[in-house]
């Protein structure tokens, strides 16, 4: 792959737009620019200040390999383009639409209000000071009135040529036609000594100078591998308007195979993700993502990188697809039975692809999930993702692949061990340090997992008695509340690390909360007791379920249950990961430790 920089003027640039030369790839979103970006820009290039480069594919001579379609507002031709616009089509599209023609551009206003407008300079404000100011610049509606705040008392309509002259406003649109040397010629034809030495000082630094205003262009060659392409446009849209790989493959998609109608088919793939709040952010880039690796695990090894999403063929897609589909519903299913029913308690999304991922393969043999041993495998290979925190990372296509591929390989090995076949290499790198039960904040992975994992080993609720599962968890209103609550704490000193902690949240329904009302356990316990027509063993029996120690909720000893439930919290923890934590608190300074508080920013 080569490129090259050349620099285009922008009649230049027009007239290959007009010709149908230069198009975009008909995977660029639409244009969509609101009306002050719309106005800053003119103002950087009629001042002479560089806008920044584009970056067009040299197509010339070569099969078109992605569908292309003319900027916003130019004539379609029919012609197929020497070049496609990969970055700069905001700007590009603004200035050809408000330099050519008659200059009405469709835009937004700051509410997202869908408006036209057109842009006027004021000679005599453009000259006013040694760079243009940016007052300069007017903005009109359709209809002519003045729609620009700093210029509505001066110059309330320019509807007319005649109103324009008057003013000595001239359009933008004309600035590089003929049009724009004939209006100042008649503007100078009549005026006083010092209005034309304003409109020949306008001559000279503005309109000569937009005339000659050029453009740098990173220029592809036309050997660019297709994936290269993709991966090129995404970095380069990184800071605008970002575009995913979907628009990509609807137009890879469309060239290969006009029958497909990709977008229809996401639509079926939304209505299975969007009946479970837990796969709510798994959207278009996921699931792409499910389906490469999904496609390249079955192939060898598993990749889910943006070039393989974008080397999918539609066969490739329409094979995977459905099984992916199918496999998103059967990983929401799992994550229900571990209640994890909303997106808010979803430690970690992306391990959602993965996991997904690993199920669909697993599916190919229906014996892979028929044993006991196959299932204790995902879990410890799920909860490690979640207690070594290892999906909290945004660089994760790698982890994913060999996720995909060594914990697929791991669960079919489950019903006839071969020794040759290795843990996991997540399930080896993940670690549970006990110092990080002090720290992790509501946002994190692992208090989300907490959460999960106590209502998943049977806590049940304090006034009712019943196990929280998908059946009542709305109608409970359950949320992870503080057992001691945050002001009865600080009244009694107790150390703000414990009682901002995990340890001081446990599952709690809406009813159940309502009777705490910022009261010890010893007080609140023994109302919700007496609600509940439990004696006390069964009671008991309650508390237990959350991992709680009766007798110090009941003597509302706090220090003394948030030592017994770091304990007991740290058991569940290696249990569920399989291997033993690292004991690392230190009892005089709750803040120390490894990944105690004070290892992380505030």
């Amino acid at each position: 792959m080569g490129f090259s920089t050349p620099s285009y003027d922008l009649i230049y640039l027009f007239n290959r737009i007009d010709r149908g030369d230069l198009q975009l790839p008909d995977f660029q979103r639409e244009y969509r620019w609101d009306v002050d970006r719309i106005r800053a820009l003119l103002v950087t290039v009629l001042r002479g200040y560089p806008m920044g480069s584009i970056m067009a594919l040299d197509t010339r001579g070569e099969e078109m390999r992605f569908r292309p379609r003319p900027l916003f507002g130019a004539p379609d031709t029919g012609m197929a383009p020497g070049l496609l616009l990969l970055d700069g089509q905001q700007r590009l599209t603004t200035l050809y639409q408000c330099l050519t023609g008659d200059g009405l551009v469709e835009s937004v206003d700051f509410r997202n209000k869908k408006i036209k407008r057109r842009f006027f300079v004021d000679i005599q404000k453009a000259v006013s000071a040694e760079v243009m100011p940016d007052e300069a610049v007017i903005s009109v509606d359709q209809h002519g009135d003045v729609k620009s705040h700093f210029a509505k008392n001066d110059i309330p309509r320019l509807a007319t040529e005649e109103d324009m002259l008057r003013h000595q406003c001239m359009p933008v649109s004309s600035l590089l036609q003929n049009r724009g040397t004939d209006m100042l010629f008649d503007l100078a034809q009549n005026a006083e000594p010092d209005a034309r030495e304003r409109i020949k000082n306008f001559h000279n630094t503005v309109l000569k100078p937009v005339v000659r205003y050029s453009v740098p262009m990173v220029r592809l060659d036309r050997e660019t591998a297709q994936e290269g392409v993709g991966s090129i446009f995404a970095a380069a849209n990184s800071s605008g308007l970002q575009m995913d790989v979907f628009e990509l493959l609807t137009s890879l998609f469309a060239a290969q195979d006009p029958d497909f109608d990709f977008r229809a088919d996401w639509h079926k793939t939304e209505e299975v993700l969007r009946q479970f709040p837990a796969l709510d952010q798994i959207g278009q880039t996921e699931f792409l993502t499910a389906v490469a690796l999904y496609v390249t695990a079955v192939k060898g090894h598993a990749s889910g990188h943006r070039e393989d999403i974008l080397k999918l063929s539609v066969a490739d897609y329409q094979y995977a697809a459905p099984l992916i589909r199918a496999a998103f519903h059967e990983a929401a299913h799992y994550m229900r039975e571990r209640c994890i029913m909303s997106i808010k308690q979803v430690p970690y999304s992306a391990q959602l692809i993965p996991l997904t991922v690993i199920i669909a393969l697993l599916a190919r043999d229906p014996k892979n999930m028929s044993h006991k041993d196959s299932w204790d495998r995902l879990n410890q290979w799920f909860w490690c993702g979640v207690f070594g925190e290892l999906y909290g990372s945004p660089a994760l296509a790698v982890r994913m692949g060999v996720d995909v591929d060594e914990v697929t390989r791991w669960i079919d090995d489950a019903n006839n061990p071969s020794p040759s076949v290795e843990k996991p290499q997540s399930i080896r790198d993940a670690r549970f340090v006990e110092s990080r039960l002090l720290s992790a904040c509501p946002e994190s992975g692992l208090y989300k997992g907490i959460y999960a994992l106590l209502m998943g080993r049977g806590a049940r609720d304090f006034r009712t008695g019943m196990a929280f599962d998908h059946t009542n968890f709305e109608q409970l209103g359950v949320h992870f509340r503080p057992v001691f609550p945050e002001s009865w704490c600080e009244e009694h000193g107790i150390n703000l690390v414990l009682s901002s902690s995990v340890l001081n949240r446990t599952p709690m329904g809406r009813r159940t909360h309502v009777m705490v009302e910022g009261a010890s356990p010893a007080r609140y316990l023994v109302r919700l007791q007496s609600k509940s027509l439990m004696d006390d063993a069964e009671f008991d029996q309650v508390l237990a379920t959350h991992l709680a120690d009766p007798h110090a909720l009941f003597a509302g000893q706090a220090e003394e249950f948030f030592s017994d439930r770091r304990s007991k919290f740290l058991t569940m923890i290696e249990e569920a990961m399989g291997t033993a934590a690292i004991r690392d608190v230190d009892e005089g300074d709750l803040t120390a430790g490894e990944e105690g508080p004070l290892a992380f920013e505030k």
